[in-house]
């Protein structure tokens, strides 16, 4: 959570960032106090997003739909958008024959893999929920690495 809302609030955005995990919020807060001079304008708070209330700019949700069921992601999704005055910024593990395999070939292999766990989600699902709550898809792409995949996603709110 630190190594986006550290270089946010370094370069003068006001940041509340929030994640459901202790220990990552902890070690935010100690990276963010080691390499901020000020951290007057950051603030981090272990809190589930469901209890997520108040007015933001920009909501920023990454790399966690992949804990959600599609029917539970469009609950969070729409949450999550009542919150948005302007933008909304999502990352999701997309929905597609090959991640798919990826993931059955995954659950194949014994342990307590993520890959089992991980929910997908199809883009055109997402972007449906996105234009329901008012939002308009601006940006698209896709961030990868040996293992790990996820589509992210640019929406901003439609001005009445």
């Amino acid at each position: 959570m630190g190594s986006l809302s550290i270089p946010l609030a370094e370069a003068g955005a006001k940041v509340f960032a929030s994640d459901i995990s202790e220990k990552m919020v902890g070690e935010a807060k100690d990276k963010a106090g080691a390499s901020l001079d000020n951290t007057d304008n950051l603030s981090f708070a272990v809190q589930d997003l469901e209890d997520l209330s108040g007015s933001y700019h920009t909501v920023i949700c990454l790399d966690v739909l992949i804990h959600y069921p599609q029917d539970k992601a469009d609950q969070m999704i729409s949450h999550l958008a009542c919150l948005a005055e302007s933008r909304l910024i999502l990352s999701f593990a997309p929905k597609n024959i090959v991640y798919s395999l990826l993931k059955k070939i995954g659950e194949l292999f014994p342990g307590p893999s993520k890959t089992t766990r991980a929910y997908l989600h199809r883009k055109a699902d997402i972007i449906k929920i996105l234009e329901r709550n008012g939002f308009s898809i601006q940006r698209t792409g896709m961030t990868s690495t040996q293992f790990y995949f996820s589509y992210l996603l640019e929406a901003t709110r439609n001005s009445d």
